[in-house]
């Protein structure tokens, strides 16, 4: 039997695991691919994280390996990460959790996520990183985005 299809995706600035399996999501910015993460400071690195989620397996015994890919808007490589032993509970949902960074100076426009399980893609989704607009952030003066034109 396959390994299902990845359900859900959240994005958020981190995750933190809780007893009785709860898990506390910080800076919740949606479900993918509705999900659009305003730039404030253009010289920090942003940290986000994410959260998706697979409904049981059939087939618990096998042993499954997940890797994820994000790629740039242009379609580069941002993090790839290396295959890892996927946790797998009998008639139980399973979580992937993963965190990673983006460096300035960023590109602008939609990231590509994808969740790799047994070498099969299991999750494609996207999120847009954007420059904020003069109106999203008070009394702070922005500089042009480069070429001058807002995004």
């Amino acid at each position: 039997m396959p390994f299902p299809q990845f359900d859900f995706c959240i994005i958020c600035d981190g995750v933190r695991q809780e007893v009785a399996g709860k898990f506390t999501i910080l800076g919740f910015y949606g479900l993918t691919p509705n999900v659009e993460v305003v730039i404030a400071n253009l010289a920090l690195p942003l940290t986000l994280a994410l959260i998706a989620g697979f409904p049981p397996v059939a087939e618990v015994r096998a042993i499954h390996e997940h890797s994820i890919v994000v790629n740039k808007p242009d379609d580069t490589v941002l993090q790839r990460t290396p295959p890892s032993r996927l946790n797998v509970v009998p008639g139980s949902r399973g979580l992937v959790i993963f965190g990673f960074v983006i460096p300035p100076p960023f590109l602008f426009g939609t990231y590509t996520i994808r969740i790799l399980v047994d070498n099969e893609s299991k999750l494609q989704t996207s999120l847009r990183l954007r420059s904020p607009s003069p109106g999203e952030l008070p009394g702070i003066v922005l500089p042009p985005p480069p070429g001058g034109r807002p995004n």
